[in-house]
């Protein structure tokens, strides 16, 4: 199903502008998918600054110009040739998680009255404070409590999180409401959990509505376990970046259950996740390289009301397992990359999307769905520059509407891959606006073992034809 991605004013202002990201990263980093292909993919070579070929071959889209001879184009594309998650900037870095346990503050939680070691933490009532940069243990409970960090903007707050269960009825559980950086470390062979209130507003619009907020950048690491039940909203939110480097984290939210507005980047760790509304979410769509999320490793399972992975600008997979259980679209970016690591998604409309985003909400909106026209080629629908890539892994898809969905290009480079998309004569496993290129990859589509991108046009779901396999290679949006 052709979708297109839509920015709804909410908690961090009205719409923007969209701006389409260029990763300023060296041309000696290029090493995605796209670059890897080889002379049969729609763009040759690995400097995307060179003059190129596009070539006809049964393993890659034809071009679609008048003249049916191989033609020579120059174009540039930043993106494609140079995009890769983990060379961008992070806050996160290994020194974040040295320090002497001479450094360590205690604070031990009590509804009777929270004991702090240090003047640095102030206690009013069931809500404990930490005013300073430091390294603080914390232990105990609070049954209807807060624990706030508001440490000065320049400082570094590390919590150590060892056997604690905080419970705010009416707010958020935890709230970093300033600091430079906050690190939650879940310390080894503990269990923590916490939780927030429901139908409550926070005063600060800078800190996020969810269990743990933070209006800061957020580290989550150790090897402990970590239950946090978002009630009113989110479950994990940070309105800067979000890296979780290990845990055992189970989240459940009302809405999104792990969002870094400006990115979120995961090293590892074990992951249950139910949300009501994204799994896991980067919005910041008015930066340009800033809206991402990077899964490295990890093991996952997702049941999502919406989205299970969402990003304004893009998604990369390097490895991990990753299960959908349940989804609308499983993953959704302008850009999404696919590795390594093991993938199954279910969802009830495409399996992944590929999509720039709009600044309009309306369903009227020229790049909307436009049906089946144009499926399986760019046909009448508009080539956005979005791109989705397989280069690796072991990638799954049952859904209930397109398997690979782009409005923009669609490269299978390597892996394996298995689709199912719906049976409904207006579906098919792979669509894309742009160019298919099938090169590398092992698909099999509806049963059916595919050996050229052309053959795809044939597995639409209920038997329903394509347009051609032509377009054009993406181009600077």
């Amino acid at each position: 199903m052709r979708t297109t991605k839509t920015t709804s004013a909410g908690r961090t202002g009205g719409l923007r502008g969209v701006r389409r990201i260029t990763a300023t990263v060296a041309a000696g980093a290029a090493t995605l998918a796209l670059a890897a292909c080889g002379a049969a993919t729609a763009i040759t070579g690995t400097d995307s600054s060179e003059t190129t070929t596009t070539t006809s071959s049964s393993s890659s889209s034809t071009d679609t110009s008048d003249t049916a001879a191989a033609t020579t184009t120059d174009y540039s594309n930043d993106l494609l040739s140079s995009l890769d998650l983990t060379t961008l900037d992070t806050h996160y870095d290994d020194d974040d998680l040295s320090w002497e346990a001479s450094e360590e503050e205690t604070v031990t939680l009590s509804d009777d009255g929270s004991s702090p070691s240090s003047d640095a933490v102030t206690v009013d009532g069931s809500t404990v404070t930490i005013t300073s940069g430091g390294v603080y243990r914390i232990s105990g409970e609070l049954t209807d409590g807060q624990l706030v960090i508001a440490a000065a903007d320049d400082e570094t707050v590390t919590v150590i999180l060892d056997g604690v269960t905080i419970t705010h009825s009416d707010g958020t559980g935890i709230a970093v409401t300033s600091a430079d950086e906050a690190t939650l470390y879940l310390e080894d062979g503990t269990e923590n959990s916490v939780s927030d209130g429901s139908d409550y507003t926070v005063d600060d619009d800078s800190t996020p509505v969810a269990a743990i907020a933070s209006a800061s950048d957020l580290t989550i690491a150790g090897s402990g376990s970590l239950t946090v039940t978002g009630s009113t909203n989110d479950g994990i939110s940070s309105s800067d970046g979000l890296a979780i480097v290990s845990g055992d984290l189970t989240v459940t939210a009302a809405d999104d259950a792990i969002r870094g507005k400006d990115y979120v980047s995961i090293t590892d760790g074990t992951f249950d996740i139910t949300a009501g509304g994204d799994a896991i979410k980067s919005d910041n769509y008015e930066d340009e390289d800033r809206g991402w999320v990077l899964i490295s490793a990890g093991t996952f399972a997702i049941a999502s009301g919406d989205d299970a992975i969402d990003a304004e600008q893009a998604i990369e997979v390097l490895d991990g397992t990753v299960t959908v259980s349940e989804s609308v679209e499983g993953f959704e970016a302008q850009d999404i990359m696919i590795e390594g690591g093991t993938i199954d998604i279910t969802a009830s409309d495409d399996g992944m999307n590929a999509t720039a985003a709009s600044t309009t909400d309306s369903e009227d909106d020229s790049t909307a769905d436009a049906g089946s026209a144009g499926a399986m080629g760019g046909g009448s629908e508009t080539d956005d520059g979005s791109w989705l890539s397989i280069n690796g892994g072991t990638v799954t898809v049952d859904a209930g509407a397109d398997g690979l969905d782009s409005n923009g290009s669609v490269s299978l480079t390597g892996g394996t891959v298995d689709i199912t998309s719906a049976d409904n004569g207006g579906e098919g496993p792979v669509d894309a606006n742009g160019d298919i290129t099938l090169d590398g990859a092992t698909v099999t589509a509806n049963g059916t073992e595919i050996t050229s991108a052309d053959e795809l046009g044939t597995q639409m779901g209920g038997g329903g034809g394509g347009g051609d396999m032509g377009g054009t290679p993406p181009q600077n949006g």
